[in-house]
């Protein structure tokens, strides 16, 4: 997501949540083994607890995500989210203090420098065609990479920042570096007050060895699960993830037909009537929309497709939860069908598994509809809404297809799982010593 322009231009997209609510002992899921029933029907929940991220010595506290592989500071209070290749630290939902981070793997003779120039021009276009303007002062910072102090100004703000590259080994089977492309911004009058702060985030930002995901395939779905994560449920048109003792949830639907009169009680006009009204059959109460992004409709021959993502915070059975829905409908002649995506966690958690949710979300396609070997392209395009910059491996979202020879079973392997001094040399490997071998993509 892309606070770092959209929130700066007052537009649609703010990957930014408020403040952790109260710890909530339990989260009620929001979806269950009936799910497809549930939308006309009765609807399911399991209690659970909720987990806490660690802290280290770096000058903040650091949110670990163990699914994706990296760590990076957050001050207390504030919200870490990731979606479409990016991480963002906020304070608060106005999106007016807050940093982004881009990792990319330096691969196919890209540089810092260009990694710069390729973010800077995108994020001027986008502030431009929105209204506002970016403007900066570039500079070298010391080992020479590229920087930059800039000004974003709107019709109702000016926020004052900074960005920069800077470069961290990380040896995957395609690269040996990665890029991280950082910028960071407050309110001109509080800017010097925050920059401290605002730069500890980048600075406490690494890559991590991160967990393997399992490849499953059956009649129905092709998903992937992280280690002790389990299938709460699954149909024909529904299947339900959960982990962390119930805390975390992964769902998908295909829903529909529905006609208002007919099968529901209200017309389904567009995605946010369809989270509104699927929401409501769940049991799942939106508190604070943190963001939304709703694509241009695409015109079918006889029908109108919709898209729209949503960030949220909300209750589910009166606890405090966090999520992300990504909604895609398609609507003709008073009929409505589609699917949804959608991770949930309860708000303690969230910052750090929320990455995980969303290769899970990714992933989830019925099994005629995609071959093992396209998942992670499928994941990438599903996220890919902000246009960005072409030309980059996604350090977030790239995973390896790999394989145990012992047993045939698949595994999605995040670039950050690569292991340089395995015992049968570098590679991927299972928690036992396996190494896993490289698939080549169908």
């Amino acid at each position: 997501m892309m606070p770092f322009s959209s929130v700066a231009v007052s537009v649609a997209l703010v990957c930014l949540a408020l403040p952790a609510l109260a710890s909530s002992p339990a989260l009620a899921s929001p979806l269950g083994p009936d799910l497809a029933r549930t939308v006309n029907g009765s609807s399911a929940s399991v209690p659970g607890r909720a987990l806490v991220p660690a802290a280290t010595s770096c000058g903040l506290p650091v949110v670990h995500d163990p699914y994706v592989g990296f760590h990076i500071g957050v001050p207390p209070g504030w919200d870490v989210s990731t979606l479409d290749g990016q991480i963002a630290v906020s304070q608060n939902a106005s999106g007016t203090v807050g940093a982004l981070l881009y990792p990319a793997l330096l691969t196919k003779g890209l540089s810092a420098a260009s990694l710069f120039s390729s973010w800077m021009t995108y994020e001027k276009n986008l502030i431009g065609k929105s209204g506002g303007t970016l403007t900066s002062q570039v500079h070298t910072a010391p080992g020479g990479l590229p920087a930059a102090t800039i000004t974003i100004t709107t019709s109702t703000t000016q926020l004052v920042g900074t960005t920069k590259v800077f470069l961290l080994p990380l040896e995957t089977q395609v690269g040996s570096k990665e890029g991280v492309f950082f910028a960071d911004w407050a309110p001109k009058a509080q800017f010097a007050g925050d920059a401290g702060t605002l730069a500890a985030i980048g600075n406490c930002y690494g890559p991590e060895r991160a967990e393997l995901f399992r490849v499953f395939k059956d009649q129905a779905f092709t998903y992937i699960l992280p280690p002790n994560w389990v299938v709460f449920g699954e149909g024909s048109d529904a299947i339900d993830l959960h982990g962390y003792n119930n805390d975390a949830d992964v769902s998908y639907l295909f829903w529909g037909p529905l006609e208002a009169g007919v099968n529901s009680s209200v017309a389904i006009t567009s995605p946010q009537s369809a989270i509104n009204y699927i929401f409501g059959k769940i049991g799942m109460t939106v508190t604070n929309v943190i963001s939304t992004y709703v694509l241009p409709n695409q015109q079918l021959s006889s029908s109108v497709q919709g898209q729209e993502y949503m960030e949220f915070t909300g209750r589910s059975e009166g606890k405090a939860v966090h999520g992300i829905v990504y909604m895609e409908t398609d609507i003709g002649s008073g009929v409505a069908s589609g699917t949804m995506r959608l991770g949930v966690a309860t708000t303690n958690l969230w910052n750090s598994v929320n990455g995980g949710l969303i290769e899970m979300m990714g992933a989830i396609w019925h099994s005629l509809s995609v071959v093992i070997g396209e998942i992670d392209q499928a994941n990438q395009q599903w996220q890919n809404f902000s246009g960005q910059v072409a030309n980059f491996d996604d350090a977030l979202n790239s995973q390896q297809l790999v394989q145990d020879p012992t047993n045939g079973q698949l595994y999605e392997a995040p670039y950050d799982s690569y292991v340089v001094d395995g015992a049968d040399g570098p590679g991927y490997y299972l928690p036992n010593g396996q190494r896993l071998n490289a698939v080549e993509r169908q």
